[in-house]
């Protein structure tokens, strides 16, 4: 816990190892700061609580964002996954209503994230009751289009419906990848206070710059209002065919991200395996190999952020 970020009941009663019902309680008989707005500063949690050791979520979640469509988020959010998955275990929430994750492994119907999120009174299923094991490592929460309902907050809650639903299972993934829908509103918000870090793919093209501003302000508001641990780990270019396409198109980008050194190349092998709804793998080992040495960055940019 740390003393100067600001944590949600629902985060403060699992570093707390307490329901959040007998937080809540405990927190208004207490009348510690905060009861009122919802948000509470470590600082005033470690004065009126024993906080247990080892008090840190177990996974890192990562917000695949970009407001912009076409840029990669989904192929990104795949195979990095499933490379990940390699030597981890991670789960892939699809959290974008156009379910193109859920389409690639998924042919029923049947339960979403939607059924998941206590918006609007539903009561909601437990998340663990609707993931898809894709490999023993590799695991996905589906999404639906009904998903694409959760346009306006009625309650303050509704801002934390993702991460309330997370919750339970954050112990059991190293890794959450969000891989988040083309657009801001709601749905975005969501996904940002839920996660702890943002990765932003960006498409090696003259107009992938158009929108970058908007979501490094929608990022730097979740991050002084909601999310005090949001945390960006950069841009990563996607669909790199050459040095050419390159030029200029870092350094617009630095103004607001830093940049990725490692690059996704623009490979056959992904639409192919997409659409014989297979793992990478089993198509393309070089090309599985590119997005191994991304996963490996990753991991190296954020062991430096957690030092």
């Amino acid at each position: 816990m740390e003393a100067q970020i600001e944590y949600s009941a629902s985060e403060a009663s699992k570093i707390l190892k307490l329901e959040e019902r007998e937080f809540l309680e405990r927190a208004k008989s207490l009348k510690i700061p905060g009861i009122k707005s919802g948000r509470f500063k470590g600082s005033v949690l470690m004065k009126y609580f024993n906080v247990p050791e080892e008090s840190e979520f177990d996974s890192t979640i990562i917000a695949i964002s970009n407001q912009k469509g076409g840029e990669g988020k989904t192929t990104i959010s795949l195979y990095l996954s499933e490379a990940l998955a390699l030597h981890c275990k991670v789960l892939l929430v699809d959290w974008d209503p156009q379910a193109n994750v859920t389409q690639l492994y998924s042919k029923e119907d049947g339960p979403s994230i939607m059924d998941c999120l206590s918006y609007r009174g539903r009561k909601p299923l437990e998340l663990s009751k609707i993931i898809k094991e894709i490999t023993d490592t590799f695991h996905i929460v589906p999404s639906s289009l009904e998903l694409a309902n959760l346009t306006t907050p009625y309650e303050r809650d509704d801002f934390e419906l993702l991460s309330e639903a997370l919750m339970p299972v954050r112990s059991s993934y190293e890794y959450i990848i969000i891989d988040c829908p083309p657009s801001l509103g709601l749905i975005l918000e969501n996904a940002l206070i839920a996660a702890d870090y943002v990765l932003v793919p960006i498409q090696t093209r003259a107009f992938s710059l158009q929108g970058i501003k908007d979501l490094y302000e929608t990022i730097s508001k979740i991050q002084k209002k909601a999310n005090q641990r949001l945390k960006l780990l950069g841009a990563v270019l996607n669909q790199y065919e050459s040095q050419k396409a390159l030029a200029g198109l870092a350094e617009g980008i630095k103004k607001y991200f830093p940049v990725f050194e490692t690059v996704i190349h623009r490979r056959e092998s992904i639409p192919q395996a997409q659409a014989k709804m297979t793992p990478l793998a089993k198509i393309d080992q070089n090309t599985l190999k590119n997005f191994k040495e991304l996963a490996n960055e990753l991991k190296e940019k954020l062991n430096v952020q957690k030092k």
